[in-house]
């Protein structure tokens, strides 16, 4: 055996797997204005630390038309390497090799990457562009990806994992996206659906564009399947990036901080002028979160879906924390059925990796009404409260202005174990809006009386006097009332507090892993 001729035919296999399904199908890729998966990998980990798991792999199909193909890497691209000094794992499937499609050793691959990153608890990232299961090997026979989607399952809550869906994935693609941890869709090219429109036509006779049945409008507003719309395929690697960097590598360690730029006692002005004078009329809690968050650092997740209620991870002082707030621009910021699972999903991925949870509290309660109702508001909310009660992480509480019902205790209302719980002079709280309960409670006193209106206002009046903030200070029911400046010193000197509970490193004794 000539060992440099040995190499020669190693270096020729290497490069011709390189080249992925060839000049043709990478400029087709290019013409959509999507890139290959290799330069996504190259976005994604830093220059030169990509080591490849699988790059001679090829198909294992017998059947006559598959007869002497060859299909480099078998159409996904796998293996470790580092995002922004951090190790992670990446499989990215490359939509240039039949359409990125899933064959037997495509899944090899993939089941081989989701163990190794499990084992090494490391995260795992998935670069989405495949058609679903590959007729020439699949049809009739059926891959074992129930096993796969099982490991990724287990996998929630060791590591990050994170979803890019790319490009048209329909079938195991899909699948996989919808079951990640943080699920990014590029505008114009992502589609994730169980079947793509051809599937759909035969199933149904209906007609309906890739866009229409599982576009980023889909499922970023509507249904809540994914998290994030990015603008580009670069956009989306920067997000991914900007993702991991709150979060630790896995949860036997804690999220990084970092050296802030920001005066952890700054007290913004703008805060005194947000709130309107009239209590009823809305405003943007979003103008609240940037001035008491280190500057530029809050990341919004799920933007789009059930805008009443605000998710997003943010720095204070240079710690990762994250940030659930009630939004007054939307149905008062009432917690709907989708805004519960919005809710509860984002406590769950915060308790996994150890994130401080800061609410900020103006909910009139859970959405009521005939259709809140048959959409199973009530039991929606109460996996809120299930999620909270298994939250073993330092929690801090601000009620801006109303904390009504249940929906204050959903947004973690006093007694929920937190570090600190805050009100503004603007809180109000009650069983119910002090106007509803009044009309629930003095109904039959109302209907008898020569002038309900004076009666109505003089009971409502009776009952405001022990619903303010400074009633609930009395009571102590609340640990402080603040000027409202003061909202994110107090915040960053509580944060400080509970951060005292951390040890050297985590040792989860029970493991929270994080429900689709």
């Amino acid at each position: 055996m000539d060992i440099k001729e040995e190499l020669k035919e190693l270096e020729r296999r290497r490069h011709a797997a390189l080249q992925m399904g060839g000049p043709e199908k990478v400029k087709r890729q290019h013409d959509r204005g999507k890139l290959t998966a290799r330069e996504r990998i190259q976005l994604l980990m830093d220059e030169g630390s990509f080591q490849e798991y699988g790059l001679l792999a090829t198909h294992q199909s017998h059947r006559p038309e598959m007869d002497g193909r060859i299909t480099p890497a078998d159409g996904v691209i796998t293996g470790f390497g580092l995002v922004e000094g951090r190790m992670a794992g990446v499989i990215a499937e490359d939509f240039t090799v039949l359409g990125g499609s899933v064959g037997l050793t495509h899944m090899m691959k993939k089941v081989r990457m989701v163990e190794i990153a499990t084992q090494e608890r490391v995260p795992l990232i998935w670069l989405l562009d495949g058609a679903g299961a590959r007729a020439e090997e699949a049809i009739g026979e059926g891959l074992p990806a129930v096993f796969h989607h099982l490991k990724i399952a287990k996998m929630s809550g060791i590591a990050p994992q994170v979803g890019v869906v790319m490009g048209p994935c329909a079938g195991d693609s899909a699948l996989v996206g919808s079951l990640l941890e943080f699920i990014i869709m590029v505008k114009g090219h992502g589609m994730m659906a169980a079947g793509g429109p051809p599937v759909v036509l035969t199933a149904t006779g209906e007609r309906v564009t890739k866009e229409d049945l599982g576009g980023p409008d889909v499922h970023c507003k509507i249904s809540g399947v994914a998290d994030n719309v990015a603008e580009s395929d670069a956009d989306a690697i920067q997000m991914v990036k900007r993702y991991l960097s709150y979060l630790p590598s896995n949860a036997w360690e804690y999220p990084p901080s970092r050296e802030s730029q920001d005066d952890p006692e700054r007290m913004e002005e703008e805060l005194l002028e947000i709130l309107p004078q009239n209590p009823k009329r809305p405003y943007d809690m979003k103008r609240i979160i940037n001035c008491i968050v280190d500057r530029e650092s809050f990341f919004e997740i799920k933007p789009d879906f059930a805008p009443m209620m605000i998710t997003g991870l943010a720095r204070m002082n240079g710690h990762p924390v994250g940030i659930i707030a009630n939004q007054p621009m939307v149905y008062a910021g009432a917690i709907t059925a989708k805004a519960a699972q919005k809710e509860r999903h984002f406590i769950d991925l915060c308790s996994a990796y150890h994130l401080p949870i800061i609410f900020l509290v103006d909910v009139p309660g859970v959405m009521t009404g005939p259709q809140s109702e048959r959409e199973g508001a009530l039991r929606f909310g109460l996996a809120v409260a299930y999620s909270l009660a298994w939250a073993d992480v330092p929690k801090i509480t601000v009620v801006i202005r109303k904390a009504f019902g249940f929906g204050g205790c959903a947004m973690c209302g006093y007694g929920a174990k937190q570090t600190l719980v805050l009100a503004w002079p603007t809180a109000d709280f009650g069983s119910l809006p002090v106007e509803g309960g009044v009309l629930a409670g003095h109904g039959s006193q109302l209907a008898d009386a020569k002038d309900p209106e004076t009666l109505r206002k003089q009971i409502e009046e009776a009952y405001r006097k022990y619903c303010g903030a400074y009633p609930a200070a009395q009571r102590f029911n609340v640990d402080d009332v603040i000027d409202p400046r003061e909202t994110r010193p107090r915040i960053i000197r509580a944060l400080e507090l509970a951060l005292c509970r951390r040890s050297s490193r985590p040792s989860p004794v029970m493991r929270h892993g994080v429900m689709p």
